[in-house]
């Protein structure tokens, strides 16, 4: 086993801080390192690297059942029960689906997901393995994330340090990638202080001459997806009449800065949230201008999409030659074939995850799956709705960025793929769960 001795010191430090600040946890540490899944703690002997975020959820979530199981009476509140019994329901249906490798059991071909036989599209007779078995244990350890941090997370004050911690870290994120882009322009190294394994390894990567920006993360595609649903609450934030979480010429700047930022990552992803941010954005200032001006500024906006549309069909056909084009026109072309032929429990959870969040429900979970995971989505996003409606004015923006924070992630999901292996999705339905369940006439500013 190979340790990183910078980041085990990093872990150690933290470990002390918990210790001996009581208000201080493991999962305060793992949301605010929430990003940095490109910075390993050790390596086992099959190359396999266990990242910091997942040490720190692993500690957050032993720390978490050690305390509940010295409590006199484990309770739920009311207003997370249903919740907590959907997820509860989604871990046993994700358990049960893997009898249906053994149900095939050789009798039915597919696409191997995991490896590159894809690009030929070959297809070989699905057996069970332990690799649908680890894909299970990432679902379920997310499951456990929006659970540990609903629970945790639960007033005013708790929602304070925790978006405090966030954002903090997702701050760190961006600097950190502008850095690594003036390393490459300077002609200076880029410290590898944080990136073992991802696209930075081996120093910036770049696309036709230009850095692309990854930071702390893995890839180009999770800075953009990590970065893309924390832009409502910089935004909404620099609304509040009073400081909220950190000032707001803070907020106001670290918004424009994110939304610079995500073109920047030159992956699809990142211009495909810009412009969804820029539609955000018009959307929420409408009441600012008027009647010439909004039409002046929704037709400019159209063009702007129509010209970015027309480019990506073109880029569409330019890469559908490709391994990822490949890859990514045919896990959804097949994944809506196996579900027809598997409606009720699919293929069993993560034999064939795609690059759709809705077709990557139905063709691993099937109807009896999907249906309950998008019902638990639907009363997350009620809460947040109803909740907007009901709040003041003082804490109403706290919850617009959660809704808008939430909806952001689940289109994040539908046009990259559902990231089920990556605890920040889980994250920020986890707040959004958290945020919902606010008791509003107990709770004041």
């Amino acid at each position: 086993m190979s340790i990183n001795w910078f980041v085990f010191i990093i872990l150690v430090v933290i470990t002390f801080i918990v210790i001996f600040k009581k208000e201080f946890k493991y999962i305060d540490a793992f949301v605010f390192f929430i990003p940095f899944n490109a910075t390993v703690v050790f390596s086992t002997h099959d190359s396999t690297a266990i990242n910091l975020p997942f040490i720190l959820f692993a500690f957050a979530a032993i720390s978490y059942f050690v305390n509940k199981s010295l409590q006199s009476k484990f309770t739920i509140s009311k207003s997370k029960k249903n919740i907590i019994n959907w997820l509860i329901v989604l871990g046993i249906i994700a358990i049960f689906s893997q009898i249906m490798p053994y149900i095939i059991d050789g009798k039915y071909m597919v696409l191997d997901r995991y490896k590159e036989s894809i690009y030929w599209a070959k297809e070989e007779a699905l057996y069970p393995s332990m690799q649908w078995v680890t894909q299970t244990i990432y679902f379920l350890i997310g499951l456990l994330v929006v659970i540990i941090v609903s629970d945790t997370y639960k007033t005013i004050s708790d929602l304070k340090k925790v978006l405090k911690l966030l954002l903090a870290g997702i701050t760190f994120m961006i600097f950190w990638g502008w850095l690594g882009d003036l390393t490459y322009f300077l002609g200076i190294p880029y410290p590898q202080f944080f990136n073992q394994i991802g696209m930075n390894e081996f120093g910036i990567q770049d696309f036709n001459g230009y850095p692309r920006m990854s930071s702390v993360t893995m890839e180009a595609s999770y800075f953009a997806q990590i970065l893309i649903p924390i832009t409502p609450y910089f935004y909404w934030f620099s609304q509040q009449n009073k400081t909220f979480i950190f000032d707001k010429t803070f907020h106001k700047r670290m918004y424009l800065l994110s939304v610079i930022t995500l073109p920047l990552a030159i992956t699809t992803t990142g211009v495909l949230g810009f412009f969804i941010i820029i539609g955000l954005l018009l959307k929420n200032s409408m009441r600012l201008f008027t009647l010439k001006s909004k039409y002046f500024l929704v037709s400019l906006y159209s063009i702007l999409v129509l010209t970015f549309f027309i480019f990506s069909i073109k880029y569409l056909i330019n890469i559908s030659g490709t391994y990822s084009g490949i890859e990514r026109f045919k896990t959804v072309h097949y994944g809506v074939f196996y579900f027809l032929d598997y409606p009720i429990l699919g293929l069993g959870w993560g034999v064939f995850p795609t690059y759709d969040f809705i077709i990557n429900l139905l063709v691993n979970f099937g109807l009896l799956g999907a249906i309950p995971f998008l019902i638990l989505l639907y009363n997350i996003y009620i809460k947040l709705h109803v909740k907007i409606k009901k709040a003041d004015k003082n804490i109403r923006p706290l919850f617009k960025a959660a809704i808008e924070s939430f909806i952001l992630i689940l289109i994040v999901s539908q046009l990259s793929g559902f990231i089920y292996h990556s605890q920040y999705f889980w994250l920020y339905i986890g707040l959004a769960v958290s945020i919902g369940s606010l008791e509003l006439n107990k709770e004041s500013l």
